[in-house]
């Protein structure tokens, strides 16, 4: 995996970096159980359209609904902002390299170019839905030391080598584990009223595999005398860095894939509502031309960057492999208690650590929709959320943040000037997110046979308005 870097500590941050460069996309917890657009794709079985006021047709005429979560837990949360703000950040930044807590970071998008949905049947409302979107996942888990040993000599610190040396713990290399991959996502989608009280939905995807990077430690040990260590693990890549070209990002068949989305939604007699979700099951298969070693290489941090990234391209071999996607199992409670609405959503995800508990709180004004949320994720960080939605039958409009404050606090650090950010050096980035998204919805309104005022063959258009009757004119 040949990259131009500067120093020998992009070999730890490319990952990180893969992951910071992708568009800006989230969860959007306060989003389920709104009945939007969004919410019909995101959770299948949720109704987009209300009888005898919804249009039969909506859609986001490619007005991009995307939003970003990006959470980082742990000591290094100061390193690795300076790492990206500074050439020699992580030489100024105090690491224990004993410390027994761990780094987790999390990083996840997606984005929806194109969303369309339509009412089929008045009859049990199924409604299908067609959507193309692209997501990016990544997670990680690495400790202190995997940080330092990327530290460079200065006037006022030692090298991360020497500080590794004189650590009293034990050695804690081996817990590095970091993946990330985008992907492109094309689903269909079916949703079914089952009766009054039950409804269900499935969403079958096609995937094809933008890019995807991954690192396992399995062990890591100092060659005495040396600056050098000798690494047992796994590395992936789904492609090398100088061959990299529009053709990477349009969808296709070269690192193909499929998912599943399973959903159920009940409406208890006491009013309470319960959404199920098994959600994004599926995996792609990375090209016979993706890159990958899983035997032990010698690397030498304090050397050479270029040198040692060559030597990496160079221990890498062709081969195929397949990555599973970031799926996960949920459940939604609420109950609408008048214009108030609380909600209780989990959801965790099946692959990997994280996990979120959320509380949800929406109160409804007419047209306008305000929420705030908390909520707290195993990887042990908190976040607390507020949207704010104009939601007419046919129009819908919506814009927050999964995680406000620290949105806040990250945008201060990352804009100050020069002077203003070295006086917050030791203070870190804990995460951000956004998001925002509009859809409409056209056609004729669909009612209840009761109400309908729409009869085919009578008033499905006026006479005379033909395409053959303006071309040709009356027929004899």
């Amino acid at each position: 995996m040949l990259i131009n870097c500067k120093t020998a500590r992009c070999i730890l941050l490319l990952t990180l970096a893969f992951a910071w460069a992708q568009p800006v996309a989230a969860q959007q917890f306060s989003l389920y159980g709104t009945g939007t657009l969004w919410d019909s794709f995101e959770n299948p079985s949720q109704k987009a359209f209300e009888l005898d006021i919804s249009r039969q047709f909506a859609s986001n005429f490619l007005f991009l609904n995307s939003g970003a979560n990006a959470n980082f837990s742990g000591p290094g949360k100061a390193a690795v902002k300076n790492s990206i703000l500074y050439e020699n950040g992580l030489s100024y930044t105090p690491l224990d390299v004993d410390s027994r807590q761990f780094n987790r970071f999390n990083v996840s998008t997606n984005n929806y170019l194109l969303m369309f949905r339509l009412l089929k049947t008045v009859k049990y409302q199924r409604e299908l839905g067609f959507s193309w979107q692209t997501r990016a996942e990544t997670q990680g888990i690495l400790h202190n030391q995997a940080l330092i040993i990327f530290k460079t000599r200065t006037d006022s610190s030692l090298n991360g080598v020497m500080q590794y040396l004189d650590r009293k713990g034990k050695d804690q290399l081996s817990t590095t584990d970091i993946e990330a991959q985008s992907y492109h996502q094309i689903g269909f989608t079916y949703k079914e009223q089952y009766n009054k009280r039950f409804s269900y939905g499935v969403k079958l995807s096609y995937l094809s595999g933008i890019a995807q990077n991954s690192l396992k430690v399995s062990s890591a040990e100092l060659i005495p005398g040396t600056n050098t260590f000798n690494v047992d693990g796994d590395l992936k890549s789904s492609y090398n860095y100088h061959d990299i070209d529009r053709g990477y990002i349009t969808p296709g068949f070269k690192n193909p894939g499929m998912s599943l989305s399973l959903s159920g939604n009940f409406k208890l007699k006491n009013g309470v509502y319960v959404l199920t979700n098994l959600k994004d099951i599926g995996f792609i298969r990375w090209s016979k031309n993706s890159y990958r070693n899983n035997e032990s290489i010698d690397i030498n941090p304090l050397g050479d960057s270029n040198d040692q990234l060559d030597y990496i391209q160079n221990s890498l071999v062709k081969q195929h492999y397949t990555t599973l996607i970031n799926g996960k199992a949920e459940a939604l409670v609420n109950k609408e208690i008048g214009f108030f609405k609380p909600s209780l959503l989990i959801s965790k995800s099946l692959f990997n650590h994280s996990g979120d508990i959320v509380l949800i709180n929406s109160y409804n004004y007419k047209a306008l929709n305000l929420s705030v949320s908390g909520a707290y994720n195993l990887n042990e960080y908190y976040q607390f959320g507020a949207q704010v939605m104009l939601k007419s039958p046919n129009v819908e409009f919506f814009i927050g943040s999964d995680n406000i404050l620290q949105s806040y606090t990250s945008t201060v650090l990352l804009t100050q000037n020069e002077e203003s950010r070295k006086e917050n050096f030791n203070e870190g980035i804990a995460g951000a997110a956004a998001y925002i998204g509009f859809a409409l919805k056209f056609g004729r309104i669909v009612s209840h046979p009761q109400n309908e005022n729409y009869i085919p063959g009578i008033n499905h258009r006026m006479p005379g308005t033909g395409i053959l009757h303006k071309l040709f004119g009356n027929r004899d």
